[in-house]
């Protein structure tokens, strides 16, 4: 028996437990409190850790968690549209061993021909002592489209080859287009100042 006198707190109510204030019984959400906290804790710990990974460079959930990311860098790298060991077309050095092409040149468009007078009076004289050769040469010019021909006797000095006088320079393409059509070569066209009319063919030879 205890020595001291019994007091309030040593009273024991229906359920037998003490009265007392420091006795109240414990609820059953209090007991499991503790580990629904430590649990709830755990489960927040694990979530954060998982997502810092996921955004560190080089970890291993982000090689999981992203391979379209890495197979679309890998499918983007290269010139788009050249397979391997195919070079692009244009600006590709030649082949070794292999001569360049190279690009022909421009061709230079043809001198015009110069315009010619065929209205220009042409004189014809035969000086080869055969008779016709004058007549027959100005038939020639008449159908190679000159329009005023004569023909006549040559009475001057004696020429060793037929030429072709004209009296002014700005004859000289009629002058070089009568020789054309008589075939005289074009050296023996001559420039005469005193000549009396524009052109004169002086047939020569016998």
């Amino acid at each position: 028996m205890s020595k001291y006198p019994e007091d309030e707190f040593d009273q024991i109510d229906e359920l037998g437990l003490p009265a007392g204030v420091h006795r109240t019984p414990r609820s059953a959400w209090s007991k499991i409190a503790p580990f629904v906290v430590v649990v709830v804790l755990c489960a927040a710990l694990a979530v954060t850790a998982v997502y810092v990974m996921a955004r560190t460079p080089g970890s291993p959930l982000e090689a999981v968690t992203s391979p379209s990311a890495s197979a679309d860098a890998g499918e983007g790298e290269g010139d788009p549209g050249t397979e391997e060991g195919e070079a692009p077309v244009e600006g590709e050095a030649p082949v070794e061993g292999e001569a360049p092409v190279e690009e022909p040149a421009p061709e230079e468009p043809a001198p015009e021909a110069p315009v010619v007078d065929t209205a220009v009076a042409v004189r014809v004289l035969n000086g080869t002592g055969r008779s016709g050769v004058a007549a027959t040469a100005a038939d020639a010019l008449t159908a190679s489209g000159w329009s005023d021909v004569s023909a006549d006797n040559y009475t001057g000095e004696p020429l060793n080859a037929t030429v072709v006088w004209y009296q002014t320079e700005d004859l000289a393409d009629e002058a070089l287009a009568v020789a054309a059509v008589l075939e005289i070569p074009a050296e023996q066209v001559t420039l005469v100042p005193e000549l009396r009319g524009p052109l004169s063919v002086i047939l020569a030879g016998s």
